[in-house]
């Protein structure tokens, strides 16, 4: 049920885009992040050079080879790019000129995390998939078991640290 609501609302979402034109400028707010990143990582084509700002917190995804992918995220449930049914992250690969600030508590199911505000746009349509290594049950990672994560580059054109985040939601989930 929960899913074809989701569903639902994901369609009638792009067919208003697509009704009235699309925009050139989208500012994912707490009521619209979810929904308006899922249309973006489900049609990136339609995002690629089109001005976006959002909220977010850092987070390093290191593959199973070691590279390190510095993303811009939020935490949800069994968002866009996860098959295994569980909570994951939402978000973007950032690729900035400047400094991005280390994650903090990445680890741990806190809000004090570096939260940023970016602004910026979608850089291409191409999907990165990153191979990294599973979580047991226990939370643990188990390098005999791998998971495939995708993303897609945002190349950032403005930066700015959050100080105060404590109106922002760690977990989004509509």
């Amino acid at each position: 049920m929960k899913k074809a609501l989701f569903t639902i609302s994901l369609c009638i979402m792009v067919i208003c885009l697509a009704a009235c034109g699309g925009s050139d400028r989208y500012d994912l707010t707490e009521e619209t992040f979810f929904y308006g990143m899922t249309t973006m990582q489900l049609y990136p084509e339609e995002y690629v050079g089109k001005a976006i700002s959002f909220d977010c917190f850092t987070y390093r995804l290191t593959d199973v080879a070691g590279v390190d992918h510095l993303c811009g995220v939020r935490k949800c449930s069994a968002g866009y790019g996860c098959n295994c049914g569980k909570d994951t992250i939402i978000g973007f690969i950032l690729d900035y000129d400047g400094v991005i600030p280390e994650p903090r508590n990445q680890s741990e199911d806190t809000p004090d995390k570096s939260w940023i505000h970016v602004e910026g746009s979608v850089a291409s349509a191409e999907r990165e998939e990153i191979v990294i290594h599973a979580y047991d049950a226990a939370g643990q990672i188990d390098e005999g078991k791998t998971e495939t994560v995708v993303f897609y580059h945002f190349a950032v054109t403005t930066l700015t640290v959050i100080e105060d985040y404590s109106g922002l939601a760690y977990y989004v989930t509509k």
